[in-house]
């Protein structure tokens, strides 16, 4: 993608008709970018323990919970889907397993994967003695936020290139996202791609090439939740 202009947007015309159903399984369960931690599992914490916990109001306290960064960026994930009517598990579950992965649920997978530490990008210090960073999971729960702010926007993945390891060096973000049936989409990708510009730019010190983001599907919604 060298010979696109920086910050160039990709998004199609032609949103899936509102009978048909989105499966964003081949977006979400594609091979992770070799810069992404793949080995092993996360802290531990699983799904269904955190959606029991969101369900509780987040009380009792749980530390083990609310002292992992992981473990947070997911619960984020999990309130912003929420919060447009996304229902994130089927209480039929157990008793009509699917081979396949929901779309609401893939992307979840999604989140699990990149709210991992990954790597860790420097910070300046004005200790010599001192080093900071932040981790590249950090940085990506930073990058969903901003997009997910974005009405009518959906991130699926965000993917972050170059070596961030190295201060100053150029570094280029990757953001699919799924946008709400009869939105402008490419309308929509613009505001995503300045939304995670300005937050990036804001609190973080990475370099940005370019941001680019790609408008992979659409969602629908009906009664206020999304299909």
């Amino acid at each position: 993608m060298s010979d696109r202009p920086h910050g160039t947007d990709h998004a199609h015309e032609d949103p899936t008709p509102p009978d048909v159903a989105v499966d964003l399984s081949g977006s979400v369960e594609a091979d992770p970018a070799p810069d992404e931690p793949v080995e092993g599992d996360d802290d531990g914490i699983s799904p269904e323990r955190l959606v029991d916990y969101l369900d509780a109001g987040r009380q009792p306290y749980d530390p083990e919970i609310e002292e992992s960064p992981e473990a947070r960026a997911q619960l984020a994930a999990l309130e912003r889907l929420r919060a447009m009517g996304a229902r994130l598990l089927e209480s039929d579950a157990a008793t009509t397993p699917a081979p396949d992965p929901s779309w609401i649920s893939g992307v979840m997978d999604r989140v699990r994967l990149e709210s991992r530490a990954g790597r860790q990008i420097p910070l300046a210090s004005i200790d010599d003695r001192s080093t900071l960073h932040i981790t590249e999971g950090a940085v990506r729960a930073l990058i969903r936020e901003a997009g997910d702010g974005v009405d009518g926007a959906l991130v699926v993945s965000c993917t972050i290139h170059g070596d961030v390891g190295v201060p100053g060096a150029l570094v280029r973000v990757e953001v699919v996202v799924s946008g709400l049936f009869g939105e402008p989409l490419p309308a929509l990708a613009e505001a995503v791609r300045t939304a995670v510009s300005s937050s990036l730019s804001r609190q973080t010190e990475l370099t940005l090439e370019s941001v680019d983001v790609v408008v992979d599907d659409v969602h629908l919604q009906s009664g206020g939740g999304a299909t």
